[in-house]
């Protein structure tokens, strides 16, 4: 990982594709993940899928999201990840969606934002809530009436 001068960019090509994409889709909720099911029956209400992007084994992955608290430019790379993983479940974005976040991440969820062109933190029903690992229940109440698509960066991170 290093800044290519010429072309603007903190990772390689050859780096970014050593970053794997989760190839199961599987519920997060539980420290035993339920597999092929984006939302298993323990799941709160209002979440309608739960979204893991990457696997915790990743240690680059860790390695950007880490360094990317201090170069905020590593942030678009997990825009891209994000929606590269959502185009490959087949899953689409529309304006119907918000972007709503914790603030661990608010650099990828800004990031994002530009991105896919979906706002930030506004009352739209769809909620594309982007978090680090899956959300506790205090967050999620914040969402009692609206739908829910969790999009959880790691399962669980070292």
């Amino acid at each position: 990982m290093y800044t290519l001068q010429t072309r603007r960019t903190y990772l390689c090509e050859d780096c970014l594709s050593l970053i794997e994409l989760n190839q199961i889709n599987y519920c997060a909720c539980f420290k035993k993940p339920v597999k092929y099911r984006l939302r298993c029956d323990s799941c709160p209400r209002n979440i309608r899928a739960v979204f893991t992007i990457l696997n915790e084994k990743q240690r680059l992955a860790q390695k950007v999201y880490y360094r990317a608290k201090k170069l905020a430019g590593l942030n678009v790379y997990f825009s891209y990840l994000i929606t590269t993983y959502l185009k490959n479940i087949s899953f689409e974005l529309n304006n119907s969606f918000t972007i709503c976040y914790e603030n661990e991440v608010k650099g990828i969820a800004e990031d994002l934002s530009k991105f896919t062109k979906l706002p930030l933190n506004s009352d739209l029903k769809n909620v594309l809530l982007l978090m680090k690992k899956y959300p506790n229940q205090d967050i999620l109440k914040k969402f009692e009436n609206r739908n829910v698509y969790v999009i959880s960066l790691f399962r669980k991170i070292s």
